[in-house]
């Protein structure tokens, strides 16, 4: 049987401050299910820039790429290559 897998869609940070304050997911949650916890890190944020000029990533037309739908489908494939 598959085990689950517990997503946690990042936001406008580094994602290893959300990772520090998620216990309740990391620990609680994956031991009782027995889940693979994966943080997906959003696009522009953090460390996960898309161009190598981080001050450049933020202007136009660079960050034509920060979408919603952009930002979805880096975690739809993130999902599937863990899976």
């Amino acid at each position: 049987m598959p085990r689950p897998i517990l997503f946690y869609a990042g936001n406008e940070g580094d994602i290893w401050g959300f990772y520090k304050n998620s216990g309740f997911m990391t620990t609680t949650l994956a031991e009782k299910w027995g889940a693979l916890v994966v943080f997906g890190e959003h696009r522009y944020f953090g460390e996960s820039y898309p161009f190598y000029d981080k001050k450049k990533s933020l202007k136009w037309p660079q960050n034509k790429y920060l979408t919603v739908d952009n930002t979805m489908l880096d975690y739809v494939a993130l999902i599937a290559s863990v899976k």
